[in-house]
């Protein structure tokens, strides 16, 4: 009867290992939807995790080379996010320290075999894409864990936003060496990300998390700048770079506006901080594309909010400008 059973589970196992193989293949990135998580499948809370951990090493086995391994352990992180999701929302908080230390296993594997693919010699675009991408969005889904569990869960989920932090900018950095563009256009869609948390958090009246939300936003922010300083460290035209910056502010100004009219007397200065750290990068952008003629479509002047106070509007036209 052990013997049936023993070999029900590797028939089962095997197939399932299979199944994973081709469903990466068929994926854009692989074992990640279009857009956000890949299903949870099989979570930490049921008897038979088993056997997703066997169909995984499977798969894992069956996958060669460094590239594909970096992007096999990527997909394979995303799933143990949304196993961490999952239980969450089934009040079993304490199966999500199972899911999100493996995430934090496979996802520091990832970015090890993209790094040995580059010691190689090999173009690590694809792959350093992928990661940097899906990083910002486990932070998201991360935050989101964080506000639901009770505090005995918490550390666990903290170090798995600190990995995926270290992971997104890390991958951002590869790219950024192949690629500053999207690079660039990555790193701004996560700043964007983070003011709309602070959009949230502001409607929601919780302005501790609203101030965490655009302090953050500024080191996104100030990140794109060794975006640029790695691009042009390798000998790379930066002008869509600057170009991206330049009309991204406007987005960012927008969002800090409406933040700014929703948050209590004593928020609103480091909103007023994170809006002169937009500003000042539109200007450096501006400066340098007027340079080589290449303002295109980016406004030359600081595109303000017309519902700020004046006494704002001039701080950020001229960030230099002390405060009253």
């Amino acid at each position: 009867m052990k013997r049936i059973l023993l070999t029900t589970l590797l028939f089962l196992s095997l197939s399932l290992g299979v199944g994973v193989l081709a469903q990466v293949d068929e994926l854009p990135f692989p074992g990640l939807p279009a857009e956000g998580l890949p299903k949870a499948g099989l979570t930490p809370d049921s008897p038979f995790y088993f056997l997703e951990r066997i169909s995984e090493g499977i798969g894992t086995f069956f996958t060669f080379g460094d590239l594909k391994k970096a992007e096999r352990y990527a997909a394979l992180a995303a799933e143990r996010v949304a196993e961490a999701e999952a239980v969450v929302e089934k009040g079993k908080p304490e199966a999500a320290q199972i899911a999100l230390k493996r995430y934090e296993d496979q996802l520091g594997r990832a970015l090890a075999k993209a790094e040995t693919a580059k010691a190689k010699g090999q173009k690590t675009e694809k792959v350093t894409e992928i990661v940097a991408k899906a990083t910002s969005k486990h932070l998201a889904v991360l935050e989101g864990v964080l506000e639901k569990v009770p505090e005995v869960a918490k550390a666990a989920i903290t170090r798995a936003l600190e990995k995926s932090k270290n992971g997104h900018i890390t991958a951002l950095k590869a790219l950024a060496g192949e690629n500053p563009e999207k690079a660039t256009e990555i790193n701004l869609k996560a700043a964007k990300a983070r003011l709309n948390r602070a959009l949230t958090k502001a409607e929601e009246g919780e302005t501790d998390k609203v101030e965490e939300a655009v302090k953050e936003f500024e080191i996104q922010h100030k990140f794109g700048e060794e975006i640029s300083q790695i691009a042009q460290g390798l000998g790379k035209d930066i002008t869509t770079v600057e170009q991206l910056v330049g009309k991204a502010t406007s987005i960012h100004l927008e969002i800090l506006a409406e933040v700014y009219a929703k948050v209590p007397e004593q928020a609103k200065e480091a909103i007023e901080e994170a809006m002169e750290v937009s500003a000042e990068g539109h200007q450096r952008a501006v400066e340098a594309l007027k340079e080589k003629g290449a303002l295109d479509e980016v406004s030359e002047e600081v595109p303000v909010p017309e519902e700020l106070p004046e006494g704002v509007k001039e701080r950020i036209r001229k960030p230099e400008t002390p405060r009253p």
